[in-house]
């Protein structure tokens, strides 16, 4: 049994399965989400357990019975129990299913007002000619809508299905499809650009993680595990020749290194601004090299197409009645 070493590391507390092995989506390389519910505050952290990854999710029991999240609602209402002695898990289940409906409207409206607020940044950067930031922020905002959109049909995002999912969703269709194209530049996915944009997400992980001189040790989750479970992820992918969609899930890991960056590196006001603060001044961590393995690189034109693109589906998602069950 692959969970073995997890049950025997944290014996005697409730352990579940969630993500994307909870809703039988997963693939061969997909890591194991599993959450162990604790007292203790703990980040993060993966682990190699045989063949595959295992990501360990460490959930205090209240944000297990009443999260505090609605995104943890729904991800929650479809948790595999693994060990549940105290029943806690299975409580959760059954309140937290009760009223997932409700919370998957709630994650959908929160990430459309999020894509709204990014897409003003996108604005705000191309007058400064920051077309940097620009591409940062209508990323972030692409990925916000994407988001929206399976929470309005009552789906749990899992980054790297999130192509798949978002074909078989009956609303919204076609163009919703193509905004989210348009904006996370899918259209630039290739062999080589999954490639440096892996190798540019190997040196975010490095600075973030420890390997930076300014890095405090022991950051779990930016781990050297945990990177080779992207990579592997990323290498089935590449090998299936589901380009896109490896592109797609490399940028959402993109997004997550360069906002723990930003949280550690720079103020509130800094980090408001984009990747530019951490790319200019003496000391900057971030070149113009890595900058553009990691995607960042469109012009001017093609960006304002872009946000105008996802701008109107978000306008449009936004109009539609949530879920409510």
């Amino acid at each position: 049994m692959l969970l073995r070493p997890v049950l025997d590391m944290y014996r005697g507390v409730p352990v579940a399965i969630v993500g994307c092995r909870s809703v039988g989506l997963a693939r061969a390389s997909c890591e194991t989400d599993v959450l162990v519910v604790t007292s203790e505050r703990r980040p993060a952290v993966t682990i190699k357990t045989g063949g595959g990854y295992t990501d360990i999710l460490f959930v205090p029991e209240r944000e297990v019975l009443t999260p505090s999240n609605p995104e943890h609602t729904v991800a929650l209402s479809h948790a595999r129990i693994v060990r549940d002695s105290s029943l806690i898990l299975s409580t959760s289940l059954a309140s937290n299913l009760a009223i997932s409906g409700a919370a998957a409207g709630r994650s959908s409206a929160r990430r459309l007002a999020s894509a709204l607020k990014s897409l003003g940044r996108v604005q705000d950067a191309l007058g400064r000619g920051a077309h940097v930031d620009a591409d940062y922020w209508l990323l972030s905002a692409s990925y916000d809508f994407a988001y929206a959109w399976l929470y309005s049909g009552e789906t749990s995002p899992s980054p790297s299905h999130l192509l798949t999912q978002l074909k078989g969703m009956s609303r919204r269709g076609q163009k919703g499809f193509e905004a989210f194209s348009a904006g996370a530049a899918l259209s630039g996915a290739s062999r080589a650009n999954c490639r440096s944009r892996l190798d540019g997400l190997a040196v975010l992980y490095d600075v973030v993680g420890g390997g930076h001189e300014r890095r405090p040790i022991g950051r779990q989750f930016w781990s050297a595990s945990r990177l080779a479970s992207i990579t592997a992820k990323a290498g089935d992918l590449t090998e299936r020749v589901e380009l896109a969609e490896c592109y797609a899930y490399l940028g959402t890991e993109v997004l997550n290194c360069l906002r723990e960056l930003a949280r550690l590196e720079v103020g509130e006001a800094k980090r408001a601004a984009g990747p530019a603060a951490l790319s200019t001044g003496g000391e900057r961590l971030l070149g113009d090299r890595l900058l553009r393995d990691l995607g960042l690189s469109r012009q001017k034109g093609e960006l304002q197409s872009a946000a105008a693109t996802v701008k109107s589906q978000v306008s449009s998602l936004a109009r539609r009645p949530p879920p409510t069950g």
